[in-house]
């Protein structure tokens, strides 16, 4: 009897381990879907009309993974790890035939609720449910069926990236009224090899909006909807609060990680309109691309520094562009990935690779810095540095010109006056959520457009809703 107890103790022992290191090795979520299968086993359940969530319209099978990977995102009240999404794969090459699949979901920042004190009261966290395919399955869309509802997915198709240039993805722009830093922003990305500039838009004022039509009219970004998120069915929507009200700032999470599935050339970056990554010397994009290439680095992380501009861009002068500041050093990173290999997206760090789940063992220190132009750059009264970065790698005197040029042309020559009064109000408003932000989720969306609509008539996108509820 003792050895028959010692043999199960170490066969327990034994699938604890081995679940640890495949969980540690796998990435993306291959341990919520081996481990999901076996609770489904014991006590698994499929998440039900009554379970308050909503799906981006795509699905994706993600082909940098091997073997390749259905993804879908999603926002939702924390789920348990037993609870899966019960979903129907109608594959291509025969219009009758699905396979059912159970698949397991986990939040994207690694936490739910999130252990960030201002998401942590949110309701609803972003998640992506994924599994793994087999060589005969070929989804061309998907229906989630929850109890009596369902909804219907279409499927996007993601490959390993082969044409040279940088992405730039832009998280939801929201109440934004610095049209100058768009232009600095363009200009110098531009310089430092950006080909590509991904924006999700929410609102900003007409002299924003004008400024983005601009660059999408001459080709240079596209411009995609991030609009209010949709209510939830009638029979639930009263047990739980509105998703724009309980969700963190528009859920860039979600935002993020889906741009970069949309990334088409072989580098991205996740950066702010007013954060701009540069090397210490040359180019960044010809720097990334050394420092990639034939290696086992994934992202390259800049120290982040923020800096003043004398005269102030606001004053519609770019000149004080050509020799930048620098008020003190920032702890908060930004970087730079591989785009073929970076699976999900951290705001300050990568998260996981499609081929490592360690996301610092392929990871690697810039020689280089982000700079960074806030409207209050700094804390404080700070002194000026001196530091060799620069937002271009060439003649900046070129650059300020063509700036001023393009402000005029998008304004037809009469530069609009700028005004801090949208960023104070919108500032005022983030300050009474801090104090209580244990208690209240800081979802800016929903709680300040009540006082932001007094101090401006904002440009709201209002596209159809690019979320879904099932019906």
């Amino acid at each position: 009897m003792k050895t028959i107890q010692h043999d199960y103790k170490f066969v327990l022992l034994s699938l604890i381990l081995f679940t640890f290191i495949f969980y540690s090795y796998e990435p993306d979520f291959g341990f919520l879907e081996t481990i999901g299968e076996v609770l489904n086993i014991v006590a698994g359940e499929p998440i039900n009309a009554s379970f308050p969530i909503t799906f981006y319209q795509s699905a994706y099978v993600d082909h940098r993974f091997d073997p390749p990977r259905l993804r879908i995102f999603t926002l939702n009240k924390c789920v348990k790890n037993s609870q899966f999404l019960l979903a129907d794969l109608h594959l291509n090459g025969n219009s009758s035939e699905s396979v059912r699949k159970n698949i397991y979901g986990k939040p994207l920042d690694g936490r739910c609720p999130s252990i960030y004190i201002p998401a942590s009261s949110c309701l609803y966290v972003p998640y992506t449910f994924s599994i793994s395919l087999k060589p005969n399955e070929d989804p061309k869309n998907v229906t989630i069926h929850l109890g009596s509802r369902k909804v219907e997915l279409n499927v996007e198709k993601i490959y390993k990236k082969t044409t040279k240039g940088i992405t730039v993805c832009l998280q939801p722009v929201y109440y934004y009224s610095q049209w100058q830093n768009i232009v600095l922003y363009i200009e110098a990305w531009r310089a430092q090899g950006a080909t590509r500039f991904i924006v999700y838009y929410h609102s900003g004022t007409k002299e924003t909006w004008k400024t983005l039509e601009y660059y999408r009219d001459l080709g240079l970004i596209e411009i995609k909807s991030w609009p209010s998120f949709p209510s939830l069915p009638v029979d639930i929507a009263d047990k739980y609060p509105r998703i724009d009200d309980s969700v963190f700032i528009l859920s860039y999470f979600m935002a993020m990680n889906i741009c970069i599935l949309d990334i088409k050339t072989t580098i991205g970056t996740v950066a702010d309109f007013d954060e701009v990554l540069v090397p210490t010397n040359g180019r960044l994009l010809d720097y990334a691309t050394k420092e990639m290439t034939d290696t086992k680095v994934g992202a390259i992380s800049f120290e982040n520094y923020y800096l003043s501009l004398t005269p102030t861009i606001y004053t519609s002068n770019f000149s004080g562009v050509a020799s930048p500041k620098f008020q003190t050093y920032g702890k908060q990173t930004k970087y730079i990935f591989n785009a073929s290999v970076l699976a999900i997206a951290q705001v300050h760090w990568p998260h996981s690779f499609v081929d490592s789940f360690f996301s610092w063992t392929r990871t690697k220190k810039a020689n280089g810095a982000l700079l960074h132009f806030r409207y209050e750059p700094g804390v404080g009264n700070l002194a000026n540095t001196e530091k060799p970065f620069r937002f271009f790698p060439d003649d900046p005197s070129v650059h300020i010109k063509n700036m001023e040029n393009t402000a005029h042309k998008i304004f037809n020559g009469v530069m609009p006056t700028f005004s801090s009064k949208a960023y104070d109000a919108l500032q005022e408003c983030v300050n009474k959520i801090i104090p209580v932000e244990d208690k209240v989720c800081r979802s800016t969306s929903g709680i300040c457009r009540e006082e932001m609509d007094k101090v401006e008539d904002w440009v709201y996108d209002k596209s159809e809703p690019i979320f879904l509820v099932a019906s």
